[in-house]
């Protein structure tokens, strides 16, 4: 259960996770940009950004193509998320999500949060000196470490086929 959690964080919040690495300058970056991930368990995520809007949404849906998971991003100017609502099955807020870049517009923390503004998780991001993501930290909301994630492997599995 753990490492799913881990794995959906890292999964939906790839594209930013990967965003020093982009070499995509032939792209419109006021346009409507969409990526859709295929994951080896049949499950897939969508993600919608919309730079015009400073938002995208990712959603994350089943075999049977049934939502298990939304996120709404509000994005800063540099179209990298500041914060997110994420949304469960039933289509309910289920929590709220900030983040926190570094001098290459990489998230580096996300911190959980109920409802309430009570952290309850935390994830840090770990780059190497090529700036490719190398691990995944996640820690509850009393700063225990609950397991430490190849950040190759859960990136090889978020990726589209053919890659």
């Amino acid at each position: 259960m753990r490492f799913s959690l881990i794995l959906l964080a890292a999964i939906a919040l790839l594209p930013w996770l990967c965003a020093g690495q982009d070499d995509s300058s032939n792209s419109d970056d006021n346009a409507i940009h969409a990526i859709t991930a295929l994951h080896e368990d049949g499950t897939k995520t969508v993600t919608i950004t919309d730079p015009d809007k400073h938002s995208s949404e990712a959603s994350t849906y089943d075999a049977a193509n049934h939502v298990i998971e939304k996120v709404v991003y509000t994005l800063d100017e540099n179209n990298s998320p500041v914060s997110g609502l994420v949304y469960g099955r039933d289509g309910a807020v289920a929590f709220k999500t900030t983040y926190k870049h570094d001098d290459f517009s990489r998230i580096v923390e996300e911190d959980d949060l109920t409802l309430q503004d009570q952290l309850f998780r935390r994830f840090t991001y770990d780059f190497g000196p090529d700036g490719k993501l190398l691990r995944i930290h996640a820690y509850d909301g009393q700063g225990n470490e609950l397991q430490e994630s190849d950040a190759h492997k859960d990136e090889r599995q978020s990726l589209p086929r053919g890659h």
